[in-house]
């Protein structure tokens, strides 16, 4: 089987009560899977209670959807990586296209996040992709300049631990995901890029996932493209029954590809 997670990032809707409810309910429903890893995104407020109610065996594990680049002092509001930890986060979400877009954060702040992020033992989800949609060559352009900004000063042993997730703005939030094609010709681009900036292996070996309307209808079509690793959902994965359907039917996929 080739390297496969599934993600959600459940953003800024469920309370803790909630939160717990919908993560017993996917533990149910994957109950012995041990396929592939599973990582949900609660929000800071649930992340403690979270973490309490998975089981020693679960699939599932959680993550922070962001934090701060410094180990701590006078930042208001703000959370480090040393608090994820603390309420058992194994990885943390960086760079996510909402918080370019409504935050303003840049490719610089990123990178910081990700330096101090993998100066820990949190995995980062690092989300990258272009803001308009547009021809090959110019998307190309983009993510090469992105991603060469975000892995600044990020070294091979350290490359290696890090998750991609293509999510380009314009579908974040669309019932569908764009035209698998262009999916899989964007994902090959970023594989290359990264055997650039590092080696082959180091590309053929990485998680390369997709995000941006993964729907419950079309979103074997992803899991059948060469370079996607996995899948990256809000809309799917708030729902407890239908994530654990993706995933299921995700890994019969994949074990019939063998």
């Amino acid at each position: 089987m080739k390297n496969f997670l599934c993600g959600s990032g459940w953003k800024m809707y469920l309370t803790c009560d909630e939160t717990v409810d919908r993560l017993k309910k996917l533990q149910d429903n994957l109950k012995d899977f041990k396929d592939f890893k599973v990582v949900v995104f609660p929000s800071f407020t649930a992340l403690a209670d979270a973490n309490k109610n998975l089981s020693s065996n679960s699939c599932v594990h959680i993550g922070g959807q962001d934090m701060f680049w410094e180990k701590e002092g006078a930042y208001t509001g703000e959370i480090s990586a040393r608090m994820l930890l603390d309420v058992g986060c194994e990885y943390v979400e960086i760079n996510h296209q909402e918080r370019r877009r409504f935050l303003h954060e840049t490719d610089e702040m990123a990178n910081k996040k990700l330096k101090c992020a993998l100066s820990t033992s949190l995995v980062p989800f690092l989300c990258v992709g272009e803001e308009k949609k547009e021809d090959a060559a110019s998307v190309k352009n983009f993510l090469s300049h992105q991603i060469k900004n975000l892995l600044s000063g990020i070294e091979k042993k350290d490359a290696q631990r890090i998750v991609f997730a293509y999510e380009p703005m314009w579908a974040i939030g669309k019932y569908e995901a764009t035209d698998p094609k262009y999916i899989q010709t964007t994902h090959k681009i970023i594989r290359d890029i990264i055997a650039e900036l590092y080696d082959q292996t180091l590309a053929d070996n990485a998680y390369i996932i997709y995000g941006g309307g993964v729907n419950h209808e079309t979103f074997l079509d992803l899991v059948a493209l060469p370079d996607v690793n996995g899948l990256f959902t809000t809309g799917c994965g708030i729902v407890p029954d239908v994530f654990a359907d993706v995933i299921l039917r995700s890994a019969e996929y994949l074990r019939n590809q063998e």
